[in-house]
């Protein structure tokens, strides 16, 4: 399934896409308990955000898959029942959420992909922290605050937690994964090497882009196998490949789970590539007008337009 997150009449909710629309997952739960006459429903009343789904019981989104089939199934005959009921809606007209947490943890991985001087597979997975703050959805602007320099893209695969996980092992991670999605780590190349810890110069608001749309993992290639690309208007500054990752997702929520309790809504960035057909890739620093572009090849893309912070406040 592609799930997201939107807001239903002010209120969050989750949904699934269908083409051209969306599907409320509760309400797409709701007609099919009251088609079928369904003993148990989890407590839908408590089911708003993929967090709260992927969170709650374990039979909630095995259910959500089997309804919103169900509405497939009776399309195009039931689409105007269906649109009056709310359960299906037009995505074009719809105000999309970030598939996170908000207040979860934005983990990312450094030195993951092969790079020039550093071709070898590192002993441990380099990882440092973003805020969740600075998560911002496709087509909304990033903004250059004044003390940026030198600022870069990085397409990454992203991997939305979404139940808990301690010390797991590499099948207790596969359990833990709500889903993969494309995101986009930015950073000022200048303010990252100031110091010995490079956060400075990738803390700043709007800096992790990310798709507001979430692929399950039984949709998606394990993620071993997936072409990666970064574009600046329209040039491509970054090519690369999810099978050329040091540390594949397993192994990064193995070790990251003895760090730390990963919880439902904490996102990984998985890291970026540094080749482009094994020579090193252009250092292109974003100015405002840009246009950049992120993608993953079965997860969709991020485009976001560049502009300063002073354009923003004005």
């Amino acid at each position: 399934m592609r799930l997201f997150n939107y807001l239903q009449s002010g209120t969050p909710a989750a949904g699934r896409v269908a083409g051209q629309w969306g599907i409320d997952l509760s309400l797409a739960v709701e007609e099919y308990v009251l088609h079928h006459r369904v003993s148990h429903r989890p407590g839908m009343n408590t089911l708003h955000s993929l967090v709260d789904w992927f969170a709650g019981e374990p039979e909630s989104v095995e259910l959500a898959r089997i309804s919103s089939d169900w509405i497939l199934d009776q399309l195009p005959g039931s689409e105007d029942e269906f649109r009056q009921k709310r359960i299906l809606f037009d995505l074009a007209h719809t105000e999309f959420l970030p598939p996170t947490a908000l207040t979860g943890k934005v983990i990312c991985i450094a030195g993951n992909y092969p790079a020039p001087g550093k071709m070898e597979k590192p002993a441990f997975p380099t990882v440092f922290l973003k805020p969740a703050s600075g998560i911002t959805l496709d087509h909304s602007p990033v903004r250059l605050p004044a003390i940026t320099e030198n600022v870069a893209c990085e397409v990454e695969l992203a991997v939305l937690i979404g139940r808990t996980g301690r010390n797991l092992s590499p099948r207790g991670a596969h359990d833990c994964v709500a889903g993969l999605t494309v995101a986009n780590d930015l950073g000022d190349r200048v303010l990252e090497k100031r110091t010995s810890q490079w956060t400075s110069g990738k803390m700043f608001d709007t800096f992790t882009p990310i798709s507001p749309f979430v692929v399950t993992p039984d949709e998606s290639n394990c993620p071993g196998n997936l072409a990666m690309n970064a574009k600046i208007n329209g040039e491509r500054v970054q090519m690369g490949n999810t099978s050329e990752m040091f540390f594949d997702v397993p192994a990064l929520m193995v070790y990251l789970s003895e760090l730390t309790t990963l919880q439902p809504g904490d996102v990984i960035l998985t890291g970026s590539p540094k080749l482009i057909r094994g020579e090193p890739q252009p250092a292109v620093s974003l100015k405002p007008g840009d246009e950049v572009e992120v993608s993953i090849e079965g997860l969709g893309s991020v485009v976001n337009t560049v502009i300063s912070e002073g354009q923003a406040q004005s």
